[in-house]
């Protein structure tokens, strides 16, 4: 049995950039939507560790590439942030012919990578092209991956940045000075939102951050947190409704704030979603249909886009004979 190979994030960072990690995610979602070459665990995602004080919690969640012949179990562990938020990433990759695992990934920064660039994917494919302001809510390091896959992809004029803190936000957009778009920090969601063609939430935020009369005709919203960033009023308001992952999304986030405080049963809600990424991407039937439309996304993640992407990282890491190696089973 040959040994696995490891990489760390200067590894995966070596072999992925912004171009192929936007061609392999949006390669992947075309393929979800039109070939049957993946299977999700089942349950989506599996909870552990107590939460408790300052313990910290843990979620596995796995996806097989039938094309490819591997399967890839993520394995996350997060410390609650009023203790000092902290999370660790790791994904293995099994042959699925003999079973036995090829690849170990430190996975916390290429979560963050992919987590972003389904968003860049999803907004390419559902804001209008013309879009010109972006409104960011949330400033942590899965929003800093959005740069420069964002400005590359749409030609943006001001992108609005909204944290906990002003002073968050501030240092964020000075990050991104060099960005042909302007970065400017603001307090509250509505400003940043007021005439915004597309809105991006990524936070922790523990009371709806997007409510009802905030999104302009024609923007296109994508939420992405695991709490409840957008409220349930703004359904009515969209237009069109995407998903990437029914299932996942009622176990956190919108969906499962929804559906837990009673304002919508599942079946209603299921019935409600016009598509899912997958079909967006692929262009099996048009999303939207005018430049007047709101469109709203709940993308969170797949893990076939963390497995496309570690399939990759890894087929290139013994190409260059990058990484480690570690004999578990020798």
């Amino acid at each position: 049995m040959s040994a696995l190979r490891v990489l760390k994030e200067a590894d995966l960072k070596a072999v992925l950039d912004v171009p192929t990690g936007i061609e392999i995610v949006e390669r992947t979602f075309r393929d979800l939507g039109t070939r049957d070459i993946f299977r999700l665990s089942e349950p989506a995602a599996l909870f552990g560790g107590s939460g408790i004080g300052k313990a910290a919690r843990y979620k596995s969640k796995g996806a097989t590439l039938i094309s490819e012949n591997v399967t890839g179990i993520r394995l996350i562990s997060d410390v609650a942030r009023e203790h000092g938020f902290r999370s660790h990433h790791m994904l293995v990759v099994f042959d699925d012919a003999t079973g036995a695992p090829i690849g170990l990934l430190n996975e916390t920064w290429l979560h963050r990578f992919r987590t972003a660039l389904t968003a860049v994917v999803a907004a390419k494919h559902l804001a209008r092209p013309e879009s010109r302001v972006l409104a960011l809510i949330g400033a942590g390091s899965i929003a800093a991956e959005l740069f420069p896959a964002m400005t590359r992809t749409f030609r943006l004029d001001e992108v609005r940045v909204v944290a906990r803190r002003l002073e968050s936000a501030g240092a964020f957009c000075r990050r991104f000075a060099s960005e042909p778009a302007r970065f400017v920090a603001m307090r509250e969601p509505l400003d940043a939102l007021d005439g915004a063609d597309i809105a991006i939430t990524l936070t922790l935020a523990q009371s709806p951050v997007v409510r009802p009369g905030m999104l302009s005709p024609g923007a296109f919203l994508c939420s992405m947190g695991e709490t409840e960033e957008v409220a349930f009023g703004v359904l009515d308001e969209a237009d069109v409704f995407v998903v990437d992952d029914f299932e996942y999304a009622t176990v956190l986030g919108d969906i499962e704030a929804w559906l837990r405080g009673g304002r919508i049963g599942r079946a209603a809600l299921e019935a409600r979603v016009d598509g899912h990424i997958g079909e967006v991407v692929a262009g099996t039937r048009p999303f939207r249909q005018n430049d007047g439309q709101r469109i709203f996304a709940i993308v969170q993640g797949m893990a076939i886009c963390d497995l496309a992407l570690a399939r990759h990282a890894l087929t290139e890491a013994e190409r260059r004979g990058l990484g480690g190696s570690l004999d578990l089973f020798g």
